[in-house]
């Protein structure tokens, strides 16, 4: 697998809103140049551990229109005028009271921006007001996408403040620009300014997409509801979930242990692989996404266990694992979930990080009983500061 080049990404092919909006810090970097930055940053947080492999970068297989969910907000224009008072867009960086209008985005698929045109003019239409977080006051909050890129599936999430809204005129403004398979209405009447909704109610389709990730000898379908937690860029988690597949074939394993296993995408991805693997998630909604998703794929190899990783995991080591993979939230692993992984000792442990700071902390610790043997960056985030870093470290 090799990073694969991606468009020009030259100033006069930028996004238009490049620079006012913070989510692409790096698109006016080519694409090639911003894997070498990436690596350099994971080189750079783990230069004070000796005895490293080299390091190598995997790239995304598609730089732009790759993510798989977007989540846009409404706000109001300040002074209001009789032709234009509702914006559709982001959240400029460090700018969480602001909108910025965007009229196109890069990074969900080309038809999005059709659909924030279609559904502003609607709202204006309708005479149905934003939110105003200072106020505390108006309808609209949050048009989330969740979009397959394996399959012609796509779904559309309006949130609002109280579900008052004309639906029928709302979903005939989604389907005229945008090929939605299915359309829910969200209901968030707290203050915290958040995309999730209390209550859910389907608009139109089955109130869920399907989305299939395929590997080396296998695939696996997951089912995707609203809330679900999935990786945001679906081709470029092919590579990272093909990769460990790889790996645990390659170290020959029965049992795997996946630590902070999510939605299950990890331990689904490789139950074709070995004889047992069993996942851990504290949050129960997400435990139940990766327990229907192995019914889906008619999987009988795969257990799922609600709880905290530093609370199941003594108990989970004495399985034996031949592998127990690692996936921590951003500020790396909990300190008892480390005390129980050197006290037991898998022979193999896979760790990936989305932050090489803690990645570098934790292997620091972890090298008491485990050496490093392979690293690879993983570039899941096209445009962005961020990287994920795999490590395939071996019982000393």
């Amino acid at each position: 697998m090799s990073a694969t080049s991606s468009s020009p990404t030259e100033r006069s092919v930028l996004c238009r809103h490049f620079g006012a909006c913070g989510g692409c810090s790096l698109q006016d970097r080519p694409y090639a140049e911003q894997l070498t930055h990436k690596k350099g940053k994971v080189q750079a947080a783990l230069s004070g551990i000796g005895d490293l492999p080299p390091l190598s970068i995997l790239g995304s297989p598609q730089a732009f229109n790759y993510r798989n969910k977007m989540e846009f907000s409404f706000g109001d224009v300040y002074p209001p005028s009789p032709t234009r008072w509702l914006k559709l867009g982001m959240k400029p960086k460090g700018r969480w009271y602001e909108i910025l209008d965007l009229e196109e985005c890069r990074l969900p698929s080309p038809e999005a921006a059709q659909l924030l045109a279609a559904v502003r003019l609607w709202a204006e239409r309708e005479k149905i007001t934003p939110y105003n977080s200072h106020k505390k006051e108006g309808i609209l909050r949050h048009l989330v996408l969740r979009e397959a890129k394996n399959r012609a599936e796509r779904m559309v999430v309006l949130v609002t403040t109280t579900g008052d809204i004309p639906r029928q005129s709302f979903i005939e403004a989604v389907l005229s620009v945008y090929p939605a398979t299915t359309i829910l209405l969200g209901c968030n009447a707290k203050l915290s300014d958040t995309a999730v909704s209390d209550e859910l109610e389907i608009l139109t389709g089955p109130g869920y997409i399907a989305e299939t990730l395929r590997f080396h000898g296998g695939s696996v379908d997951y089912r995707i509801s609203p809330h679900s937690f999935f990786q945001t860029n679906s081709l470029g988690t092919q590579v990272l979930y093909g990769l460990l597949r790889d790996w645990t074939r390659e170290a020959k394993a029965r049992t795997v242990l996946d630590l902070y296993c999510g939605g299950g995408g990890i331990a689904l991805s490789l139950a074709g692989a070995v004889e047992k693997v069993v996942g851990v998630e504290s949050n129960k909604s997400a435990v139940q996404d990766a327990a229907a998703n192995a019914e889906l794929n008619g999987l009988k190899n795969c257990d799922f266990y609600g709880g905290t990783v530093e609370f199941l995991l003594p108990a989970l080591l004495d399985m034996k694992p031949e592998v127990a993979i690692v996936d921590p939230p951003r500020a790396g692993l909990h300190a008892s979930a480390v005390k129980a992984l050197l006290d037991s000792t898998p022979p193999v442990l896979f760790y990936v990080s989305c932050n090489p700071e803690a990645l570098a902390r934790d292997l620091k610790v972890l090298s008491e009983r485990y050496r490093v043997e392979r690293l690879v960056a993983v570039d899941l985030f096209p445009h962005t500061e961020h990287v994920e870093t795999v490590a395939w470290l071996s019982s000393k």
